[in-house]
């Protein structure tokens, strides 16, 4: 009979909610997945381990016995890991790191180098893609610390703050929509959401953060956009916009990256939505390991700002 860490996890989240739905969500797979996993299980180890009664979840006596002594593996486990990190003070060692793709053409070169030139002798493993799959990497323990900024969606880590920015409504400087731009005392473009309506969009994917606000945004608006074109590329984007193809949504730092004087109105919208906290999460601070304790040193002092439109760090 043999059994994986993978399988406790598995069957402890199902024994928590008492629902294959519930646990597919906090695991971060789809409910089909859980349960196509579940039934595999049991055929692996030839032993019923649940009931499904109605909508509820109840364990058997075999299940029961699997989810108290598996607990108390994955505890040892990462005591385990801890006392490996507690000894390993030399700078050996593997850092696991996860970095949305947009977000880590920022991250990257201003992290890893200064973490590389202190730790030489450290490897550095990248995990890139899109937010619920980076958090769901920390969460099984694949990779050791995610930066990003934080989802709509509930997360079961630690994290702390490592800065703001604002998310724009990029409109291009020779369109007529940039009519309707308005600039305050302080020169900063605003505009009314409301007043584009008619406007053609350039929209990204839903399954990123961006993605997800401006629909959040438009939704709210009452705007039911014209969607010329959808795209993960944020450069395409924002270059789309400023030839006039159609007004886009990017954060601060993105747009101070590529803007060139002119070409564009970087307008504020007055909604909470467009307020982004930037993180830096991982399972549990007690068991980081001492690279990944140094590294989140390093992207404090690399990245942090200390309020929207504070234009050190992330910007």
């Amino acid at each position: 009979m043999e059994l994986e860490f993978k399988d406790i996890e598995y069957l402890c989240a199902v024994e928590e909610y008492r629902s294959i739905t519930k646990a597919a969500q906090a695991l971060f797979i789809t409910q089909p997945t859980l349960s196509q996993y579940m039934k595999h299980l049991q055929e692996r180890l030839d032993v019923e381990l649940f009931h499904v009664e109605g909508r509820r979840i109840r364990l058997t006596p075999e299940g029961e016995v699997l989810v108290r002594e598996g607990k108390k593996l994955l505890r040892e486990r990462e005591a385990m890991m801890a006392a490996m990190n507690s000894v390993n003070q030399t700078g050996c060692g593997v850092l696991r790191l996860a970095v949305p793709m947009g977000r880590g053409s920022h991250i990257i070169p201003a992290c890893i180098p200064p973490f590389h030139w202190r730790f030489p002798k450290a490897e550095i493993h990248l995990t890139e893609g899109h937010s619920k799959e980076l958090v769901n990497q920390v969460q099984s323990g694949a990779c050791d610390l995610v930066i990003i900024n934080k989802p709509s969606f509930p997360i079961s880590l630690e994290y702390e703050t490592l800065g703001y920015e604002n998310m724009m409504l990029v409109v291009g400087s020779d369109t007529l929509w940039a009519d309707y731009v308005r600039y305050g005392e302080d020169g900063q473009a605003h505009i009314s959401l409301e007043q584009c309506a008619d406007a053609p969009f350039v929209l990204h994917l839903p399954w990123q953060h961006t993605g997800q606000i401006e629909r959040q945004l438009l939704h709210k608006a009452g705007i039911k956009p014209n969607v010329v074109l959808e795209t993960k590329n944020l450069e395409a984007s924002y270059r789309l916009a400023a030839c006039g193809y159609g007004l886009t949504f990017l954060s601060e730092y993105h747009i101070n990256r590529l803007a060139t004087e002119g070409e564009t109105c970087n307008c504020l919208l007055d909604d909470p939505l467009t307020h982004m906290e930037i993180i830096i999460g991982y399972r549990r601070r007690e068991d980081l390991s001492f690279l990944a304790r140094e590294f989140l040193e390093v992207a404090r002092q690399a990245l942090t700002r200390s309020k929207p439109g504070d234009q050190r760090g992330l910007g």
